[in-house]
């Protein structure tokens, strides 16, 4: 394992934190070259990125969560079950620019690849790949895994049959109120709802919604009027959106990620919404771009802004600044953060300054002071 160390002198005044997550042992499908998760400052006027802090004492936390008061981290350790997949709380002190270990937990699980917080702060929800389990730990007043835990075994199989062989659980959203969870099933191509109750969560789903055959649902996002969702399909390329109400998902029609005619490999990863709700972007390994959209909030549609390269390999997550001026992605296989400026008007994304040199980065998070 690494150790904790401080990077480069802080930027007190820049008031704006990147939380980044890594590979440090290297998978069959990835050179790992990280430390572990990084703190390290953005300038907001400028975009600039510099060194704060390493905290290394995880193995593969390439997934993290933020808790809302921003004093804790929570990350996987993507690891098989018998090398240690983990899922640890960190203390964040941000005025100190530091990161300390608080608990960490096994998974309960093969290969955790990602993590929820409630918005009250009192589940977290642990999506483990291999195993094709959701897991939801309760967390206790100081934001603590200390109390119960319920574990969904999921079921399922697709056409694609070295990726479908079995369910493959990829991420869990909370829904906008706060009353259930929608889980993608990447190996079962179904995106199932889960009721929060008193017991945590009910582990039988109350909607189960088959999406394209073979085509790997992989992450969500919800509209920020709630009506929408908008689901990214890594095997597809493509994003289909849907109506959300109370009998599950209607579909509204699906676009792709790819620009027309592109007949190389690609494979979609992450999608997120602009915080003003007027764009919607997805990331592309292979195209190693971001597909930008403009998001109709009329009918949940979505209107092609262009492509728009990483200058790295394989963009496996990017994050969007609170102030939505600023977009950084995380290119996990050239190792390096590439940050982009958002026009305001059109949503078109400009690259600013040189790559970021970093190992193997792969969840970004934006943490405000």
């Amino acid at each position: 394992m690494g150790s904790s160390r401080h990077a480069g002198a802080a930027k007190r005044e820049v008031g704006m934190i990147l939380v980044i997550g890594s590979y440090t042992d290297s998978l069959p499908h990835v050179q790992a070259k990280g430390s572990g998760v990084s703190l390290l400052s953005f300038d907001r006027l400028t975009g600039e990125i510099s060194p704060l802090f390493i905290f290394g004492d995880l193995r593969n936390p390439t997934y993290l969560a933020l808790s809302h008061d921003r004093s804790k981290l929570y990350a996987v350790e993507k690891l098989s079950e018998p090398d240690g997949a983990g899922v640890a709380t960190l203390n964040l002190d941000i005025p100190s620019r530091s990161i300390s270990l608080a608990d960490r937990l096994p998974a309960h699980g093969d290969s955790p690849c990602h993590i929820a917080i409630d918005e009250k702060g009192k589940r977290l929800f642990v999506s483990n790949y291999m195993s094709g389990n959701l897991v939801v730990y309760e967390l206790d007043d100081e934001g603590l895994p200390k109390g119960r835990i319920v574990d969904i075994r999921r079921s399922g199989s697709g056409p694609v049959a070295d990726r479908q062989e079995a369910s493959h659980v990829h991420q869990a959203v909370l829904t906008p109120n706060g009353r259930h969870v929608l889980v993608c099933d990447l190996g079962a191509d179904e995106v199932a709802r889960y009721r929060v109750d008193e017991s945590l969560i009910d582990p039988l789903p109350d909607m189960v919604t088959k999406v394209g055959s073979g085509s790997l649902p992989r992450h969500l996002v919800f509209s920020p009027n709630g009506r929408y969702v908008h689901v990214v399909h890594e095997l597809a390329n493509t994003i289909t959106s849907y109506e959300y109400g109370a009998s599950g998902l209607r579909s509204l029609g699906e676009v792709s990620t790819l620009p027309a005619g592109y007949t190389g490999q690609s494979a979609a990863a992450a999608i997120r919404v602009h915080p003003q709700g007027r764009f919607l972007y997805a990331s592309n390994r292979g195209h190693d771009s971001i597909a930008g959209f403009e998001l109709v909030e009329d009918d949940g549609s979505l209107r092609p802004i262009g492509h728009f390269a990483t200058r790295g390999r394989a963009p496996r997550d990017f994050a969007i600044d609170p102030s939505g001026r600023w977009l950084v992605a995380a290119n996990q296989d050239s190792h390096a953060l590439t940050v982009f400026s958002i026009d305001p008007t059109s949503g078109a994304l400009t690259p600013v300054g040189e790559p970021f040199e970093i190992g193997s980065p792969v969840c970004v998070l934006f943490a405000e002071e």
